[in-house]
């Protein structure tokens, strides 16, 4: 069974989305203006740790996982107390970063960038008419696994929307997950990715809420430079199909921007 948190995880780590690592430094940099952001400075350093552009600063890096792990736990055991006294963790995703930091590797890289991406969306919804939308559910195992691996086949349809994925840079994004230790299954299932037609549609009725939409969209521009004409066609139409609102667009480019 493939671990969709370590593949992310693996994509970011062994550069097959060149783009990915500098937008989320950015935005560790920025802030989301969400959730995450209320867990501390402690939290940004270690993030920005995660993605291998910078160390951990301030506090040690066990005191900040913590710190993480007891709001995440807060927020499972008692879910509607824990949004009312407005835990990051219940409002904002970053739960999903508690789970995997305890496996250390792929998998703490590829849960910090759904807990940063979590908390990014919840902030862009929140612009649309200054109203906070209903607070997203802690995700599961299972759950988190699914949405990993929306985020991830989003991440690759973006990348392929310029038509620049070939057959060379196929191989050479699946021989760098060997490089990370992927098994064969999730090889094979990112190069099925990669040689799939760009359906947008498709990809933004997976969205099971505006809070999953708006993560989409971010995982898709996480996932290319926005150098290409085709490529601001794509991310312009995958907005249209989310129905996400150009006050949630904007929040996201500009805390994503290059």
């Amino acid at each position: 069974m493939i671990d969709a948190v370590k593949l992310l995880g693996s994509l970011l780590q062994q550069g097959g989305a060149p783009a990915a690592q500098d937008r989320l430094h950015n935005a560790v940099q920025r802030g989301t203006g969400g959730p995450l952001d209320q867990a501390g400075g402690g939290l940004a350093g270690m993030l920005s740790g995660l993605f291998n552009q910078g160390g951990a600063g301030g506090r040690g890096f066990g005191e900040m996982f913590g710190s993480v792990t007891e709001m995440a736990k807060r927020a499972a055991q008692a879910p509607v107390e824990e949004t009312r006294a407005n835990n990051p963790a219940a409002l904002g995703g970053l739960g999903a970063i508690a789970g995997a930091l305890l496996g250390g590797g792929r998998g703490a890289v590829g849960g910090g960038m759904l807990a940063l991406l979590g908390s990014l969306a919840y902030a862009a919804l929140q612009q649309q008419q200054g109203a906070a939308p209903p607070p997203p559910a802690e995700p599961d195992a299972g759950r988190l696994q699914q949405k990993a691996m929306l985020l991830l086949r989003a991440m690759i349809q973006a990348a392929k929307a310029d038509g620049h994925i070939d057959g060379e840079e196929m191989q050479r994004i699946t021989g760098r997950l060997t490089e990370a230790g992927e098994t064969d299954e999730a090889r094979r299932m990112v190069l099925q990715e990669m040689s799939r037609p760009v359906d947008v549609a498709g990809l933004a009725a997976e969205a099971r809420d505006p809070q999953e939409a708006a993560e989409i969209y971010a995982a898709s521009l996480l996932a290319i430079t926005v150098d290409s004409q085709a490529e601001r066609d794509y991310l312009a139409r995958l907005a249209a199909a989310l129905k996400l609102p150009a006050e949630a667009v904007a929040h996201i480019r500009q805390k994503l921007a290059g």
